[in-house]
């Protein structure tokens, strides 16, 4: 959290007297269904197009996993201890970076920031703060700085919505307002939330309290990959009953029942942590009168996963009751297996195995995290077997780690920033490169037998950053990261994922933990008009293509070229007679190269229509819009052919500026 809140500082606009005259914006919100005026509506204003500094860089390479909202006076607080600290010569170059940064930042007007989780900042400003509508449902705001605005509405009982917003999750259509111009033709139509209850029983018709119910959705991420996402969790009263309301309209799988797991962690999960440090999830305290039961899974209306599932389609203002479950007790079954430590042809003397489930739940990584403390495994260090009992049906991640000796730790008390740092960075590369085996299994219905685990260490890849003329040198980037992605799947499991570290002064970097697989190289916290040009090994080009990781030493030095000589494609999304088709989705896709999500790019089209895309890596392409879209939708293979249909072939060259209008693909 404290990166976000720095990254956030970052991108604050200098305060500065304004000669240009000030706009306005006024409009009114309805009910979606009837047209009637919603009053009580909380209307905020943010502005999007403030001049973004390094840190902004860091936010889009470390994206937060909702959006959050930062108080001016929080923000205003760290920029100042952090001016007092800029010109500490104790403190570490990378801190130091980041102080720099933000130091010279004047927050006066600063009422909030908003971060999207696509690392993107709204700024609101204290001289036009959120306004409530009135009885007519009428809003208005004045003295308004001229730039680019989202407008945002929220009231219980209906979707938050930014203005233009089609889908949950969603981006509403940026409001450009110029020197003195007086915008008035908003109206906003709300949409009506729904809700969804039931009851869960158990084989005999009995109610089943205390039992986890899960709300949700397919969705693709920025790399790509479909995956499920959690919209809402509720859970069991004791009559069986459970309620999810305020629920954005939309399809969705409804699910009940236990998350994998061994079933004393369970029970030791709610007992020790449960209990006080996850109040904020809203989880139940451990009442001493409740027998604990583990339940298996189940999909809406009975199916044991996803794939046989029904879909639920919740229609604004609607109250779906009686989707209810009948649900079987858990059953326990074994994982058996042994470790091989290769350098001694011996088993190890001692061994730390770990059983995380594949999809962390509502809790996300934290679940994972919290997991690994709480793993009963019972290990033979005569022959290296181990054994995990009463684990329940589920995919898991397996993982053994052999333990490190650590130095005993140094008096902090007497170290400086910048030694402080560079100890808890070597001991942070000693953790990551302890020996480690990992595999993925699946329990279904049966123990699992004669697993092997042959641990190893992973390897660290150096390379150097460097611009692309000859005279350029390493560009000066604190905040650059070259990331590893695996080639097929979704990221590794954080624990053995590969740690990029930032480029020092002359472009050199590290990206330590690297286990041996199939990669991808991509590079985040570039500023705008920014590209990755170039990554080889040797004489290899790993860019464009995927490169192997075996174990032993690591594959040699990557050699990373970065250019700021992106080229521009911007343009009209227009619709029938040439109208304007404001909020449409506009997307760049490369032509060839569709596994390299890094050069897909979008944006939204303004309240005029126009859009811009810079930084574009040079390349053939073809650009399509929608008008409307979920969130990264465009990677669904689905519609693949509106791509090749619709799209515009267009090639983009160093530094080159053309303009192409599009027609946006209507909404089925």
């Amino acid at each position: 959290m404290m990166f976000l809140l720095l990254a956030a500082l970052a991108v604050l606009p200098q305060a500065r007297p304004s000669e240009r005259p000030r706009a306005s914006i006024a409009g009114v919100v309805v009910h979606g269904a009837t047209g009637a005026p919603l009053a009580d509506v909380r209307v905020s204003l943010a502005r999007t197009d403030a001049a973004p500094a390094a840190f902004v860089q860091m936010i889009a390479g470390d994206r937060p996993p909702a959006e959050f909202t930062i108080t001016g006076d929080l923000l205003a607080g760290m920029a100042e201890e952090m001016s007092l600290r800029a010109g500490d010569p104790n403190v570490p170059p990378q801190v130091a970076a980041e102080m720099a940064a933000f130091s010279a930042w004047d927050t006066k007007d600063i009422g909030g920031v908003i971060i999207d989780p696509s690392g993107n900042p709204a700024i609101i400003p204290k001289s036009a703060p959120p306004v409530l509508t009135d009885s007519q449902g009428r809003f208005a705001f004045r003295n308004v700085e001229p730039g680019t605005y989202r407008l945002m509405f929220a009231r219980n009982g209906y979707v938050k919505q930014d203005y233009g917003q089609r889908f949950a999750g969603g981006s509403g259509t940026p409001i450009v307002l110029g020197p003195g111009q007086s915008k008035t033709d908003i109206v906003m139509r709300m949409t009506q939330t729904a809700a969804i209850g039931g009851r869960v029983v158990d084989a005999a018709g009995r109610p089943i309290a205390e039992v986890p119910v899960q709300l949700s959705r397919f969705v693709y991420d920025e790399t790509g990959q479909r995956k499920m996402q959690s919209v809402s969790v509720a859970r069991t009263n004791d009559l069986g009953e459970y309620r999810m309301y305020y629920l954005s309209p939309g399809r969705y799988y409804l699910h009940a029942g236990h998350a994998p797991g061994q079933l004393q962690i369970d029970a030791t999960l709610e007992a020790r942590i449960f209990d006080d440090q996850l109040d904020v999830f809203g989880l139940p305290r451990p009442n001493p009168n409740r027998i604990p039961e583990q339940y298996a899974i189940a999909y809406y209306p009975g199916a044991p996963d996803v794939s046989a599932a029904e879909t639920i389609d919740l229609q604004p203002g609607a109250d779906l009751d009686g989707t209810d479950f009948v649900l079987s007790a858990q059953r326990y079954y074994r994982v058996r297996g042994r470790v091989v430590d290769p350098t001694t042809g011996q088993p190890p003397p001692s061994a730390n195995v770990l059983l995380t489930p594949q999809d962390p739940g509502p809790l996300g990584e934290l679940d994972r995290v919290i997991r690994r403390f709480f793993t009963h495994a019972f290990y033979n260090p005569s022959d290296g077997t181990f054994e995990l009992r009463d684990v329940s049906a589920g995919a898991y991640n397996i993982t053994v780690e052999l333990p490190i000796r650590r130095p005993p730790a140094p008096n902090q008390a007497s170290m400086s920033p910048a030694e402080q740092a560079a100890f808890f960075e070597a001991m942070q590369f000693a953790e990551s490169a302890s020996p480690r085996a990992s595999a993925s299994i699946h329990v279904v219905n049966a123990d699992i037998d004669g697993l092997t685990l042959t641990v190893g260490v992973g390897t660290s890849i150096s390379g150097r950053v460097r611009g692309d003329r000859p005279d350029s040198g390493a560009p000066e980037l604190p905040f650059l990261r070259i990331l590893l992605r695996p080639a097929v799947g979704p990221s590794t499991d954080s624990v053995i994922a590969p740690q990029p570290r930032p480029p020092k002064a002359d472009g050199a970097f590290r990206i330590d933990n690297v286990w041996p697989g199939e990669y991808r190289v991509s590079a985040a916290g570039l500023p705008p008009g920014f590209y990755l040009k170039e990554a080889r090994l040797g004489e290899v080009d790993v860019l464009n293509n995927v490169f192997s990781v075996s174990a032993g030493p690591g594959p040699g030095v990557l050699d990373i070229v970065i250019s700021a000589n992106g080229g521009v494609v911007e343009g009209a999304a227009v619709g029938p007679g040439g109208r304007p088709v404001p909020g449409a989705e506009v997307v760049l896709i490369p032509e060839r190269s569709r596994t390299r999500t890094d050069l897909f790019r979008t944006t939204v089209a303004d309240t005029a229509g126009r859009f811009t895309i810079s930084g574009v890596a040079p390349g053939d392409y073809r650009l399509v819009a929608w008008e409307a879209i979920e969130p990264y939708g465009f990677f669904d293979p689905n519609l693949a052919q509106q791509v090749d249909e619709h799209g515009k072939p267009i090639r983009v060259a160093e530094s080159s500026r053309q303009s192409v209008d599009v027609t946006p693909i209507p909404v089925p």
